[in-house]
């Protein structure tokens, strides 16, 4: 009876001692599949995460650099055959006005018919302006026989400035940045053809250590020529765009002088339409950067609205 009870819990220990060695081992598999697992894993995420990392690190550094870029001062540049090729003016620490053109003819959708084109290259002129800290900003609607807005929206989207409608042959209230910073400024078209389409310019504000410096180059080129006024004008501290069509430029220039501008330099250009249509006026047009000191941006507008006025482009 002792043999078979001995043998029997015997029996049973090699039992248990296999039940143990089969659990043992399934344990280690268990481990040996997730350990193969989470190395296939790390492997694939390896693999990926330098692509992935690498375009955001490359977004992230491009970003930065044109950040970078948007606030270090920029040498001045008034010259409108730089305004036309960049749609760009750099204003020196002395110009503490700017009006902006809007231009005849800005509305148009920029992928509309020939016919129905843009007169010059840009909704507005110029469409980017880099300003000294304290620059006031107006623009002038020279679009005839359309109304405009202005909405400006600083770097956090928040809107710093609406005009609200703004006439032919009139400006916007102006709007003073006192902040370093870029600007988004922009207006619905009002065209019923492209009721989607907006137009849009940036305003960069830095810190100006540089000054505007007026008829300092030999622009008499066949492209660009710069002017000497009848009248002088000492210490511009107010600059504009005008656009007119050649064949009435003479004429304006002498309205635009009589009211005490300095045409400081211009920028002869043919029009996108290429006379397609005759509300886009001569198929050659003149951009002009005029200069004036000693006068209020309400008097300076005031005196751009009338000569614009009698602009019948025809």
């Amino acid at each position: 009876m002792n043999i078979i009870t001995n043998r029997s819990i015997a029996f049973t220990n090699y039992l248990n001692g296999i039940r143990f060695g089969l659990q043992t081992h399934l344990s280690f598999l268990v481990l040996i599949v997730l350990a193969l697992s989470t190395a296939v894993s790390s492997s694939l995420l390896l693999l990926s995460f330098p692509a992935s990392y690498s375009a955001l690190a490359q977004n992230q550094s491009q970003l930065l650099i044109k950040q970078g870029q948007e606030q270090q001062p920029q040498s001045p540049n008034i010259q409108a055959s730089n305004i036309y090729q960049t749609q760009t003016i750099v204003l020196g620490k002395n110009i503490k006005n700017l009006v902006i053109l809007i231009p005849n003819e800005g509305h148009e959708y920029p992928h509309a018919t020939p016919k129905e084109l843009r007169i010059v290259n840009q909704p507005y002129i110029p469409q980017n302006a880099v300003v000294n800290i304290g620059t006031a900003v107006a623009w002038l609607n020279a679009d005839a026989g359309h109304h405009h807005s202005i909405t400006i929206v600083d770097s956090k989207g928040t809107t710093v400035y609406t005009s609200g409608f703004v006439n032919n042959a009139t400006a916007s209230k102006p709007f003073t940045f006192n902040n370093a910073g870029t600007f988004a400024y922009s207006g619905p078209s009002y065209d019923k053809m492209w009721p989607n389409y907006k137009m849009n310019g940036t305003i960069i504000v830095v810190n100006q250590p540089l000054a505007t410096t007026f008829n300092s180059t030999a622009a008499s080129t066949a492209t660009s020529t710069t002017l000497s006024s009848t009248n002088s004008n000492n210490n511009p501290d107010t600059i504009t765009t005008f656009m007119v069509p050649a064949n009435i430029a003479n004429k304006t220039i002498s309205e635009l002088e009589s009211k005490g501008f300095t045409i400081d330099n211009q920028y002869p250009f043919t029009s996108l339409r290429r006379g397609g249509s005759p509300t886009g006026g001569d198929k050659q047009q003149v951009l002009l950067v005029l200069a004036s000191s000693g006068k209020s941006l309400n008097e300076v507008t005031s005196a751009l609205s009338q000569v614009d006025a009698t602009l019948t482009y025809k």
